[in-house]
């Protein structure tokens, strides 16, 4: 998941930030996503409605190429039950932890990884994202937060999916087995 250049030409949110820009001692942004921008990002991720999706962010520079990525957002949100179809409203408050280096070292740092033997530890953080052309999208980047963060299956609390009968319109016909003549042309060997 690239946060530097979002796959969307137009991002719904979008914050650019410019690595010059970003003082040793870091930068803070708060934001507030406005109603055309929400509109679109519910589009974007399947919601019924976002009325609300604000945060804070912390940029600080990070291995002298990169940036690391600290903050938190709040989000109001409203889903389909994927038992019920009824709305159902969803409050998110999630705090994470992101790194980013230019591009062109990580492809390095790919480069050299493929010619040693590869150690997965869960525990250990996620590697760095991209950033291209020494700006990151931290728009993009709480959009694929909030996107993370949303429960891909909402569902109410004793809600239960009860499937609909076909109708007789609807019903399923039968068909005959195809193999059922060649059982017959068998039997009479």
């Amino acid at each position: 998941m690239s946060s530097a250049t979002p796959q969307n030409p137009t991002p719904e949110f979008s914050l650019l930030l410019s690595m010059d820009d970003v003082p040793p001692n870091g930068k803070t942004l708060r934001f507030e996503v406005d109603e055309s921008e929400r509109a679109a990002l519910a589009t974007r991720f399947d919601l019924v409605a976002l009325h609300l999706f604000k945060g804070t962010v912390h940029v600080k520079p990070w291995r002298r190429h990169g940036l690391v990525v600290e903050g938190q957002f709040e989000a109001d949100l409203v889903q389909s039950c994927i038992a019920t179809l009824e709305p159902l409203d969803a409050h998110l408050s999630e705090n994470f932890n992101l790194h980013f280096l230019p591009l062109d070292m990580i492809e390095r740092d790919a480069a050299a990884a493929a010619k040693r033997e590869i150690v997965v530890d869960v525990e250990s953080e996620d590697p760095p994202e991209a950033i291209e052309g020494g700006r990151l999208d931290v728009g993009e980047v709480m959009a694929e937060q909030l996107s993370v963060a949303i429960d891909p299956y909402p569902k109410k609390p004793g809600a239960v999916f009860i499937p609909d009968e076909p109708s007789d319109d609807e019903a399923v016909e039968l068909r005959p087995n195809p193999f059922a003549s060649l059982e017959k042309l068998k039997k009479k060997d």
